[in-house]
């Protein structure tokens, strides 16, 4: 029990994954405020040493990236042995493009969002996927 008398839940731990280091911090920053415990990566490479170190409870990736793109990241995810349960949400550029959604489900997504965030469904996704 915590310090309220409120049972103690673990600590939703997210992975911000994206080459933008603006939308990166903003993003982070969203998430810290809405009380997740929050890592980033800059790239698809750095993520994966990232979450091998401390696997998180739930990755979120851009899918525009230099080099290894998100759908690529998210395959990575559901080959690694110690991470291929982990959920991968996967957000494009305000491109709600039917291929793109396809594609994110064929590389192992567990969910599709576009940018810009909608902070409260984002939310929403992550509890509902970490729970």
């Amino acid at each position: 029990m915590g310090p309220s008398g409120q049972p103690v839940r673990p600590e939703t731990r997210v992975l911000v994954v994206d080459a933008d280091a603006r939308s990166l911090e903003t993003l982070a920053v969203a998430l810290l405020d809405s009380g997740f415990a929050v890592r980033t990566a800059a790239s698809a490479t750095e993520a994966l040493a990232e979450a091998r170190k401390r696997p998180p409870s739930l990755i979120l990736s851009d899918i525009a990236m230099p080099g290894m793109d998100g759908f690529q990241l998210c395959a990575a995810f559901r080959g690694d042995p110690g991470l291929g349960n982990v959920p991968v949400v996967l957000l494009a550029g305000g491109q709600n493009d039917p291929r793109l959604r396809e594609r994110g489900a064929t590389a192992g997504a567990s969910d599709y969002l576009t940018k810009p965030i909608d902070l409260p469904r984002l939310v929403q996704v992550i509890r509902g996927l970490s729970a």
